[in-house]
């Protein structure tokens, strides 16, 4: 009986280890959240990110007219920060330089969180996003 009810905990420990393995790199994925300069003023952001193995790739707002390309993406692990660099459009269409600098929460959650400064331009403000 004892060797039936260690088999079964060990195979349960083994697809919970197994499920937690499959996260894969922290930051891949679709991440959606907020940024701005005061808590009123507001704006909706999503990021898709990837990741080859060796590089960060991605883009803010895919799909939609200000849709940037990641140019710098970089991940810290041993202080879970992040740096992304992207050249966005405004209304205008003139380039506006956005720079993301966050930190990585709940890592071992598949809803981590990414929160930080974001810079468009001369506007800075606070952000979080979600990964969906």
């Amino acid at each position: 009986m004892r060797v039936r009810v260690f088999g079964l905990v060990f195979f349960l420990a083994s697809l919970t280890m197994t499920g937690m393995a499959q996260e894969g790199f922290p930051l891949i994925g679709t991440w959606s959240g907020d940024w701005g300069p005061t808590a009123a003023q507001r704006t909706q952001v999503l990021i898709e990110m990837a990741w080859d193995g060796k590089i960060i790739s991605g883009t803010i707002n895919p799909g939609y007219p200000d849709a940037a390309p990641l140019q710098v993406a970089t991940l810290d692990s041993t202080k879970w920060a992040v740096h992304l660099e992207a050249d966005s459009r405004d209304d205008r269409g003139n380039s506006v330089r956005v720079i993301v600098d966050g930190k990585l929460e709940n890592i071992g959650s598949p809803n981590r969180t990414l929160s930080g400064t974001w810079t468009r331009g001369n506007v800075k403000g606070a952000f979080k996003l979600t990964r969906q």
